[in-house]
């Protein structure tokens, strides 16, 4: 019995997402070690913020006593040589894996013989509406 074969942009699809999420969990792993065994290369101390989820704290609570209050958003991306930013540059890695993957299938789509631009719209249409959300301008 013969395999099926399977098309080109699913293969392309399915390798992006596997390769960028093992990519973000070592990321997010090594992050995360550094982190808890480094507490002073961080923005917020992972004893004090631990503890402080622990007792039932609000977000607001646990960023004012751990770290002085929020930064504001994507605050890690000018604490990357923090391990904490470090951390959630892997989380970024790992939820923007799709997007990536569906941009690259796009492309397969427009390879194939013969193109499949309906799918290859659908394809961007999806990363563009992944990329308003993540940038907070899309809500569902």
């Amino acid at each position: 019995m013969e395999k099926p074969k399977i098309p080109l942009p699913q293969i392309v699809y399915g390798r992006i997402i596997y390769w960028l999420c093992i990519l973000a969990a070592l990321i997010c792993t090594i992050g995360s070690v550094l982190a808890i065994a480094f507490p002073d290369n961080n923005i917020m101390n992972p004893h004090y913020l631990f503890f402080s989820i622990w007792e039932g704290n609000n977000p607001e609570a646990v960023w004012q006593q751990v770290a002085g209050g929020f930064p504001g958003g994507h605050f890690w991306l000018h604490n990357l040589t923090t391990f904490d930013g470090f951390t959630q540059f892997g989380l970024v890695i790992g939820c923007s894996c799709a997007c990536v993957a569906l941009l690259g299938a796009s492309i397969a789509f427009l390879r194939e013989k013969p193109k499949s631009y309906g799918w290859a719209l659908v394809s961007l249409w999806v990363a563009s509406m992944v990329i308003l959300s993540a940038l907070d301008i899309y809500h569902v």
